[in-house]
This record gives C-alpha cells, structure tokens and sequence, in this order.
C-alpha cells in the first residue's frame, strides 16, 4: 500500500541530514598466543645461527675394572643451524584532500591506517611464524623468507600415512609433506606428547585452530565435567582449556592463525622472535598531490632446539 496522495516523504525531500555515527566498529582477530608466549630478541644478520646438542642415551654398561686405563669416549660435536630474516611490509597512499576533509570516526586517515594496518602486520606475522613454511635465501626476484615452526620438527611428530617431516639441512629449513588425513584423537596426543618426554622435551602448550580446538574439547579424557554451583546458576562444561597429561600440564590454546590441519605441540622457551628491525611507519618519497607511507620490519623465527617441540599433523 502506498502512501497517500501528495503525502511529502524523506524519498523526495532534499537537504535531510544524514545520521553518520561518529565511530567505526572492527572485530579483534589480532590476538597472537604464539607470539605472546614465546621469547624475543634481536637479529644481527639476515641470517642468524644458533648451536643445538643432545645429552645421548643413558649407558646400562657403566662398569669399570679397578685400577685400569680409561679410554677416551667419541666426542659429539655440536649442531649449527639457523634461519633467514623475512622483511613484512605494509603500505598506504592518502591523497591530500582526504586527509583535509572532516571524517566521521575518525580524525585522519593516516593516523587510521597506521593502527590498522600495524595490526594486519602482526596477523601476517604470526601466520608465518607457525607456517609450514621452508626457509630460503634471497634469489633475484626471490625475497628471502623465514622457516616457520612446522617446517623444523622431525623428532616428536605424528603425521599421516605418506606424510614425511621437513627439517634443517644444508642452511635451510624444508617443509614437511603433508600426509592422508585423519582425525584428531587423544590418542595421537598422547603419543607425541610421550615422545617428547622421552626425548627430554617438556611441553607446555598446545597451538590449534578453532575447529580442533573444539575435537580437544571433546576427548574422552575429560568427559567427566564439573559445574560451579555457588552462584545457584547451572552452567554446562563443555570446553577443554587444560590437559593434564602422564607428563605435565599442557594449555589448549587456540589460535586463528594455526593450521587446519596441524596441533603445534610447543614449549615456549624454546622458540624466541629476532628482530633485525621493529615494524615501524616511514614515509616515502612523494609522486603527486598524496602522501604514500610504508610500514616494515624484519624479523626471524628461532627454534632453540625442534626436539623440544612436536606435531600432530594431517589432520581433518
């Protein structure tokens, strides 16, 4: 039904005010528990080395004769290795005007996109960090990238049928293959977890994505729930935060940047962040009637030693 006749709406009006809020809404997807939980220190070089040992096995002959010579035992040297500097970059152009005018939310573009854009960075950042990602040397057109923590673990991995690890070889870092898929159960948990005991690792954390954050949840292990009833208000337990496993506790931690397909078992002072430079704003030189800006840092991922680490890989 229409309106009646010669009935004047805001269809037809001219000079109505619009009603723009002066406020501009984002969602937060830039939490970064990787990043939060490891270390940090500073690069020197594009390509920073690090030295990395094992203790060996335990002898069950240590039995010697009284008075006798000792013989000198092979002496193990030490593991160098090491990973490249990736340069992230950001970069925005806002033209004079537009950052002349007055804006709703906001009082300069430049000022919004640099907080914006800081942000996306550091998502960037923590996708590449936890990448099964191989290391590689600059190459003409080729930029350099880092080895992410996927592409390092070779000890204390589960994966699929067909699946094979990456690792450190020859001065970089290889991805590893990915397997047949399958689903993630406490079982295979349990397994890399043990592994990592017994290679001398102790875990504390395990990174996954949203979906096996909730197959996590789900595990037999825990099925027995709890309800806090001292506010007389009956809640459902139905999230795992904490697994406490034969070895030690480990946090389930979930992370919007971690593989679909891979739970990143992880002890976290055993992986640091270098910086050869912090991510900071410089402008560039100037083409028109705008003003063009960038925002860059390098930086590398250091795996103080894989063997402290592990992953359940390949899964649905």
């Amino acid at each position: 039904m229409t309106a009646p006749t010669n009935t004047f709406t805001t269809g037809s009006a001219v000079g109505n005010r619009e009603s723009l809020h002066d406020r501009i809404y984002m969602l937060h997807k830039d939490d970064f528990p990787f990043q939060s939980a490891v270390g940090t220190g500073s690069a020197e070089a594009t390509y920073e080395e690090w030295q990395t040992d094992t203790l060996g096995s335990a002898s069950s002959s240590n039995y010697n004769l009284e008075g006798d010579d000792s013989t000198n035992a092979a002496v193990t040297p030490t593991v160098r290795v090491g990973n490249r500097t990736q340069i992230f970059k950001k970069v925005f152009q806002i033209s004079r005007t537009q950052e002349q005018v007055r804006k709703a939310g906001r009082d300069s573009d430049i000022s919004l996109q640099t907080a914006k854009q800081g942000r996306q960075i550091r998502m960037d950042i923590e996708t590449s960090l936890l990448l099964n990602q191989a290391s590689g040397a600059e190459s003409g057109a080729t930029p350099r990238k880092l080895g992410g923590a996927l592409s390092w673990l070779t000890t204390n991995v589960s994966r699929g049928s067909g699946g094979s690890s990456g690792g450190f070889s020859s001065g970089n870092t290889a991805a590893a293959t990915n397997g047949t898929q399958r689903t993630f159960t406490e079982t295979l948990l349990k397994t890399v977890v043990k592994t990592c005991w017994d290679n001398g690792a102790q875990p504390s954390m395990v990174l996954v994505n949203s979906g096996q954050k909730q197959v996590v949840s789900g595990f037999t292990g825990i099925a027995t729930q709890f309800q806090d009833a001292k506010d007389k208000v009956a809640r459902i337990v139905a999230a795992a935060d904490v697994y406490i496993s034969d070895f030690g506790k480990l946090r389930i931690v979930p992370d919007r940047f971690m593989s679909t397909r891979d739970a990143l078992v992880l002890d976290p002072d055993y992986a640091s962040v270098f910086w050869l430079s912090k991510i900071k704003r410089e402008e560039l030189a100037k083409t028109g009637d705008a003003t063009k800006y960038h925002l860059v840092g390098e930086l590398t991922l250091k795996v103080n030693n894989e063997a402290a680490h592990g992953v359940v890989a390949d899964l649905t």
